[in-house]
């Protein structure tokens, strides 16, 4: 059952433009530290669905729903990762032009 899950939540990802598994997988972590974040308006799923299971199931069930945009998580994955402020970056492509 795991695997049919998996494969499922891979094809979804592959439609929204996720083409490696490595990066669903990267990606669905991304989002279940987000989930144990999230405000219960912001909820995708029903509410049951964040009280059962593990953040990384509740993250992979997003995602299969194909109610979540994967590049939007992506774009936050990306975000998070930077080490330089929003406002920085932009006088930062200013001075290289």
């Amino acid at each position: 059952m795991g695997r049919v899950f998996a494969q499922e939540v891979l094809k979804q990802c592959q439609e929204q433009g996720i083409d490696s598994r490595f990066e669903m997988v990267i990606l669905a972590a991304d989002r279940a530290r987000r989930v144990r974040k999230i405000k219960s308006s912001d909820r995708i799923l029903p509410d049951e669905e964040y009280m059962q299971g593990s953040t990384a199931v509740t993250a992979l069930r997003e995602i299969e729903s194909g109610k979540l945009d994967m590049l939007e998580v992506k774009e936050e994955y990306l975000k998070s990762l930077s080490t330089v402020p929003a406002e920085d970056q932009s006088i930062e492509e200013e001075d290289t032009i």
